[in-house]
């Protein structure tokens, strides 16, 4: 692993303007939710539980589009300025390359992450579960970003656009995300009975309602922890394949 292209990766991504604009705004968001949570009547009268998988909700959506804008445009973008062809005659490989960048934005994840803690600690407050939820998205969240990064970057080299790429990356996230959005009943039938069981997020909401709601431990919880496991080993195999397809070409 080439830690100048990690450096450079974090530089463009968290030290450049973008990246404490996107950390000051993520935090403003938390906020305004957690505020919600306290002031508004309806929302006061959630459950603690159920106000921390709120709130977890909104974690990892937030994460996942961040890091899915930096993945799509993380190869796409070097060949649109050109800069591609110098990255790959430094002696390292394309392979490392696309480690040192997906790194990169599991470093955002890991400061987004790490500026949730203080809500998820004041939303928790007086429960037994905020360590099993900060471990949770440690563990569960990274591998929710290493799955859509991966699968972002693939786009990203494959299409060679970051426009068409990001969409792409975006409509992916979004279509994934509709169980969330769909009641139990339709859940439980068609077409979302097939999105809600292949949903990477739906099985990450799954895991953490189990967890903190109903207090399981992840051994009971194995049938949501495989399908992520089998979308890691996936989304990395399609990245590799990617990196073969991977050309010199300048982008459109």
């Amino acid at each position: 692993m080439n830690k100048t292209i990690i450096w450079k990766e974090i530089k463009e991504n968290i030290f450049a303007m973008k990246g404490t604009l996107w950390l000051f705004v993520v935090a403003l968001l938390f906020s305004g939710l957690s505020y919600s949570f306290v002031s508004v009547k309806e929302l006061s009268l959630l459950a603690q539980t159920e106000v921390m998988v709120t709130m977890g909700k909104m974690i990892i959506g937030v994460a996942v589009l961040i890091s899915i804008i930096l993945a799509s445009v993380s190869f796409s973008n070097e060949k649109e300025q050109s800069t591609i062809e110098s990255l790959l005659l430094t002696p390292i490989s394309s392979f490392k390359l696309a480690i040192g960048k997906l790194m990169g934005t599991l470093f955002m994840w890991a400061l987004i992450f790490i500026v949730s803690i203080p809500y998820i600690i004041t939303l928790g407050h007086g429960t037994q579960v905020v360590p099993s939820m900060i471990g949770f998205f440690a563990i569960i969240g990274t591998m929710i970003v290493f799955i859509y990064s991966c699968l972002s970057m693939c786009l990203s080299i494959l299409m060679g656009s970051s426009k068409n790429a990001m969409i792409t990356s975006i409509l992916l996230f979004l279509i994934t995300a509709i169980p969330a959005f769909l009641s139990t009943t339709m859940k439980k039938s068609g077409f979302g009975k097939i999105l809600d069981h292949v949903s990477p997020l739906s099985n990450f909401t799954s895991l953490m309602k189990g967890i903190i709601i109903n207090r399981q431990d992840l051994f009971t919880l194995s049938n949501y922890i495989l399908p992520l496991i089998l979308y890691i080993i996936l989304s990395y195999l399609l990245l590799r394949f990617a990196l073969k397809k991977f050309n010199f070409e300048g982008g459109e």
